[in-house]
């Protein structure tokens, strides 16, 4: 791919920059080092293989990246203020036996909807409290999901 783009000069002296260089909508954006066709594919890796399986495909893909970036794609940017109808939690290692944390997952769409910073029950009670609207939480055997699902989000069942 070849890309042409203008770079603009600043004469003035009170300006700190001196050059300027022209955006491509939907391609380049001042200050990433990626651009969005990099960054949905690392989201994709990330979702469909993980942390080190994932940088090793991405190295095949001629896309190095490291496993803390894939999980950076996870994040999600803006999380809504409703809770998903259908939502999956379980517990993940950002760091194995070290830092543990919750993943949300919108079971219907297949996408995260949030990572919670820990695996406490209150963390995710109170992110339940906050997002009202889940008809069906799935989880594990955990019995501190299960209080916390139940004190949270009272449900029929």
């Amino acid at each position: 791919m070849r890309l042409k783009v203008r770079r603009f000069f600043c004469d003035a002296a009170s300006c700190g920059r001196r050059t300027f260089v022209e955006q491509v909508e939907s391609l380049t954006k001042r200050y990433v080092c990626a651009g969005p066709g990099v960054k949905t594919l690392g989201r994709s890796v990330a979702l469909a293989a993980g942390g080190r399986p994932g940088m090793r495909l991405c190295r095949w893909l001629a896309v190095p990246t490291g496993r803390a970036r894939l999980f950076g794609q996870l994040r999600a940017s803006d999380v809504s203020a409703r809770s998903p109808r259908v939502l999956g939690v379980d517990d993940f290692a950002f760091r194995r036996s070290r830092t543990y944390g919750t993943v949300l997952v919108d079971v219907e769409a297949s996408t995260p909807v949030d990572l919670l910073p820990d695996r406490t029950s209150e963390t995710p009670a109170s992110w339940l409290t906050a997002h009202p609207g889940a008809e069906i939480i799935c989880r594990d055997r955990d019995s501190g999901y299960c209080r916390t699902i139940k004190e949270a989000a009272p449900g029929p069942g």
